[in-house]
């Protein structure tokens, strides 16, 4: 009895060892303010801006990024090296991206400190919307959000509430707002501060 025991515990270390190797090959790309971004952090951020556009295809976010941001960026996740030396390469070859990535992680980052919580409504909403238009479903956690997607909703909400009236007085043609927008993200790029892990 003493022996299996052993040999379980023995296998759970030995298991929890490998598990930690696997999250260390994460790679940081950059750093806004006192948070690192990770090339995993892009990747969640990828899927769950295929899924909001999904589920909302007048999604402003996805709007002000442009859909062509989302198969920019699923090309600079699919080419990603795995060796260092190549990884600065390829960073450097990609600085307007790594612009908009920078951008897109500044916005997520300051609407976390705007309170527009997503109610369990909207989550259902989403739930639903996700079943009905056929989206991935990698985004749902039980009966509610994966967070970092929530993030990504929070940050549209945000969007909208700042936006939204300039958006119905001008027929919802987003031409419009993208000027104020610009204008925003410049100020925020200014605002906080980001590094590059080259």
């Amino acid at each position: 009895m003493g022996i299996s025991k052993f040999l379980l515990l023995f296998n759970l270390l030995i298991g929890g060892l490998q598990a930690q190797e696997l999250v260390s090959s994460d790679r940081f790309l950059l750093k806004v303010l006192d948070r690192a971004v990770s090339f995993q952090d892009v990747n969640y951020q990828l899927r769950n801006l295929k899924a909001l556009n999904c589920i909302y295809d007048d999604a402003l976010i996805v709007s002000y990024f442009e859909k062509s941001f989302l198969s920019e960026l699923d090309g600079f996740v699919k080419k990603f090296p795995e060796n260092d030396d190549e990884v600065i390469k390829y960073l450097h070859e990609n600085t307007e991206l790594l612009k908009k990535i920078r951008h897109l992680f500044k916005l997520l980052r300051y609407s976390e400190d705007q309170n527009k919580m997503v109610s369990n409504e909207l989550s259902k909403l989403i739930r639903e919307g996700t079943r009905e238009n056929n989206c991935q479903k990698a985004i749902l956690h039980k009966d509610s959000l994966k967070t970092n997607f929530k993030n990504l909703i929070e940050t549209e909400l945000y969007l909208r509430s700042r936006y939204d009236g300039q958006l119905r007085t001008h027929k919802r043609n987003f031409d419009f707002i993208r000027p104020s927008i610009d204008l925003f993200v410049e100020s925020l790029d200014k605002q906080f501060s980001h590094e590059y892990y080259w």
